[in-house]
């Protein structure tokens, strides 16, 4: 008799994922020892990520490779590639670059002209002491490589055209870590520009009333004139963002095979219901989604942003 009791009660694939009478309808993958390795699985994985990325990048800027002296470097390789002359680093436009930079953190944007009051990418340059009669300015935000923010200007016409324009003599750029809408963040302003000599020392340029913007601007436009965001492609990966993003998948996928056996637990047998069994369920869900969408570490939030130019 005792071997045809454990015949008849031998566990079967099914007894694993369905409710039946021979579970007790409750499938062994849903049972609280389960759930209880399916939360500490977890939260093993977060903080495994965790660990390793503050170990290895303890902040932004030692895992972004986006310098200002970088940027200037690839900047005048790609005009020399096209027959250009290098442009001259000026500190005045590294100025007017770090004022911007410090603009849009302080102030939460991420565009040309503030949203705010409307203040204009020249007034930068104005603050910064720059007479100017050509002017532009190229903004990038999300890269953690130059030479990424580089490939995505080419790619796109009008910011090419800055880079490449033979009216600009100098160039300024900055680079601030900081927060945007609620995430950390690399911002990078080019500034580009050819001073304005004249005899008088208290003239800055041509008067306004001649020109009230740069003769040549580097704004992103569309045929209403609105500027406007163009998203490009992801970086290429450093080992801790491809841990971060396979982190998230297995995350994922742990979360997706829960929440599916959850739903046979509850209707396959819908008259019979163990509800702490539900409870723990639900409670291991909101532990994984979670460990998903915090991002104690800024790779993960990198990781899973569009990189942005304007």
């Amino acid at each position: 008799m005792s071997v045809n009791f454990t015949q008849q009660h031998k566990r079967r694939p099914h007894h694993y994922f369905i409710p039946q009478a021979a579970n007790d309808h409750r499938p062994h993958f849903m049972r609280h020892k389960a759930l209880a390795f399916y939360s500490a699985t977890i939260i093993a994985v977060k903080v495994f990520v965790m660990v390793a990325l503050f170990i290895s990048y303890p902040n932004q800027a030692q895992f972004s490779t986006v310098t200002s002296n970088r940027i200037i470097e690839l900047s005048n390789k790609a005009r020399q590639a096209n027959g250009l002359p290098v442009l001259m680093r000026n500190s005045a436009l590294d100025n007017s670059a770090m004022l911007k930079a410090k603009d849009m953190l302080a102030r939460n944007y991420f565009a040309h002209n503030c949203p705010s009051d409307g203040t204009e990418p020249w007034e930068w340059f104005r603050q910064a002491g720059y007479n100017y009669t050509y002017a532009g300015e190229n903004l990038a935000m999300n890269f953690t490589e130059a030479e990424d923010a580089m490939d995505a200007w080419l790619a796109s016409p009008t910011h090419k055209a800055n880079i490449m324009n033979n009216n600009y003599k100098e160039i300024g750029v900055a680079v601030l870590v900081g927060m945007i809408d609620g995430k950390q963040t690399t911002i990078v302003v080019q500034h580009f520009g050819k001073s304005y000599l004249s005899s008088n020392p208290t003239a800055f340029g041509p008067s306004r009333n001649e020109i009230v913007s740069p003769q040549i601007a580097g704004t992103t436009q569309v045929s209403g004139g609105e500027a406007i965001e163009v998203e490009f492609k992801n970086p290429e990966k450093k080992w801790p963002v491809i841990l971060a993003q396979y982190a998230h998948r297995f995350l994922w996928v742990i979360l997706v095979f829960i929440a599916i056996n959850l739903l046979l637990t509850i209707f396959v047998r819908i008259k019979i219901q163990h509800k702490p069994i539900i409870a723990h369920s639900i409670v291991v869900i909101i532990i994984g989604l979670l460990s998903i969408f915090l991002h104690p570490h800024f790779i993960e939030a990198v990781s899973n942003e569009a990189l942005k130019i304007l």
